[in-house]
């Protein structure tokens, strides 16, 4: 089992060395520097791509379950961390230290987003339908951060450490605090 698991580990870093999948990888490789930054978001980006890109149906199910297998052990079980494959990033996708960080699958989040450890972005936790947050490019969130109920945020926002997003915001913002507060405009 030691040396499956090991084997699967190497293999994946030598797909997220050789831009396996429409040049996400290569984005991992460029800024992502723990290698269980590049694991979690390699997982997440392979199980993207089988979800909405790949199109030959008999072995799409078969890839969606690698997929589920590779999250369910890595992801979910080693590092409490649930990114779903449904879930749209764009391009640029970071996180430093992936623990504990939980992403609702209708979530949708633009270019360079920065993730840190116990960040949760999702619904209020009503029905899965509630309403999801959708971001635009260069978010910034701090550690333990939680952007949660049907808000939308604009581009080049950052949010600081344990800040609780509950409403919309604009562009060019830092916010911080429970519930988060405009304290700067970029």
């Amino acid at each position: 089992m030691l040396v499956g698991i090991f084997f699967i580990k190497e293999r994946l870093v030598v797909y997220l060395d050789y831009s396996f999948v429409n040049g996400h990888f290569e984005m991992v490789e460029r800024k992502n520097k723990e290698i269980t930054a590049k694991i979690v978001v390699g997982i997440y980006t392979f199980g993207n791509w089988v979800f909405y890109q790949f199109k030959i149906p008999v072995i799409k199910p078969i890839l969606y379950f690698v997929y589920k297998i590779l999250n369910f052990v890595f992801v979910k079980i080693l590092f409490n961390t649930e990114i779903p494959a449904e879930a749209k990033f764009g391009k640029g996708l970071v996180i430093n230290h992936p623990y504990g960080i939980i992403i609702n699958p209708h979530v949708t989040i633009g270019k360079n987003a920065t993730l840190r450890h116990q960040v949760t972005i999702g619904n209020k936790g009503g029905t899965k339908n509630d309403g999801v947050p959708h971001i635009g490019n260069n978010l910034n969130v701090g550690a333990g951060a939680k952007i949660i109920g049907p808000i939308n945020i604009g581009d080049n926002v950052t949010i600081g450490t344990n800040a609780v997003v509950t409403k919309n915001f604009g562009n060019h913002l830092v916010l911080v605090g429970v519930p988060a507060k405009i304290i700067k405009a970029l």
